[in-house]
């Protein structure tokens, strides 16, 4: 029996060829490490995104702007608070630009696409976009009508409470001073109003001119309706003793009244019984020519 032989270049040849294998391994093993790290760091940033998202306010969507009726404020205020609150959501200006945009209609959506289409600059600068959109859509009255419309309202028929939620509306787009907004504020409410504030302290700032107008008109709401009961009760007392009140024209009594002196056979003019108005010893006239 004869023993084999091992050809010593083809046992070099192998064992190179193994050696070569342990290199590959080696660098496949180190990409293995190198995507779990990745892997890894990307698992922990998602965690963090997903927290960062859970932690952030959420905010309801302003109703869509069309550019003719009322104004961009409220929206823009949103959209500034939203972006203020979610950085990351909202990082570049282009998806700042891309939710205004989003929250258009109308006129307003007419333009922003055409500005878009034209591929103008103030697609990529968000606040270059709100000034363009102001400059298209927004008269340029703004401060001094805000002005004079403040310095023009008054309470008139409304409550304090919806005067005060007009006056501050329109006072917060102002910069005045607080003792001049208290002077306006006072000017504007409603004669009755004032008269109640009389022989009070007089307020020192707004907020307290404010608190003492809505206490006085409280005040008068609550004494409301005691007045029709009062005015009742005052009816009734003249109907009971019709001789001792004032002789009044028929002209002046209501329906209520006059059908009541008719049915009853009372005089149309003082109320007492036993003569009817044309015949009235109380109407002028009539006594003269007795």
């Amino acid at each position: 029996m004869t023993e084999s032989t091992v050809n010593p270049a083809e046992f070099d040849n192998l064992r190179a060829q193994v050696n070569q294998m342990e290199v590959t391994v080696e660098r496949l093993a180190a990409k293995v490490d190198s995507i779990a790290t990745v892997v890894l760091q990307l698992s922990a940033a998602q965690q963090q995104q997903t927290s960062r998202d859970r932690d952030q306010p959420v905010f309801s969507l302003p109703e869509k702007w069309d550019g003719t009726h009322g104004s961009p404020e409220g929206l823009l205020a949103t959209l500034a608070m939203t972006f203020e609150c979610q950085p990351h959501r909202y990082a570049t200006p282009r998806s700042r630009v891309a939710m205004l945009v989003s929250l258009l209609t109308g006129r307003a959506q007419e333009w922003a696409a055409a500005m878009y289409n034209k591929k103008s600059e103030v697609c990529n600068d968000y606040e270059m976009f709100v000034n363009e959109l102001r400059r298209v859509f927004v008269p340029p009255s703004g401060e001094t009508s805000t002005e004079t419309q403040l310095l023009q309202l008054r309470q008139g028929n409304q409550t304090v409470a919806q005067y005060t939620s007009r006056f501050r509306t329109k006072a917060a787009k102002l910069r005045w001073g607080d003792d001049a907004l208290k002077a306006i504020y006072l000017e504007g409410l409603s004669s009755r109003i004032r008269d109640g504030m009389i022989g009070r302290e007089t307020p020192g700032t707004l907020d307290e001119a404010a608190d003492l107008a809505l206490q006085m008109d409280l005040r008068l709401f609550t004494r409301r309706p005691a007045e029709p009961a009062a005015a009742a009760t005052n009816d009734r007392s003249r109907s009971a003793n019709p001789l001792t009140d004032e002789p009044m024209q028929l002209g002046h009594l209501n329906p209520e009244e006059r059908e009541r002196r008719y049915k009853e056979g009372l005089c149309a003019y003082c109320g007492a019984p036993g003569h009817r108005r044309f015949s009235c010893p109380s109407r002028p006239g009539n006594a003269d020519s007795k």
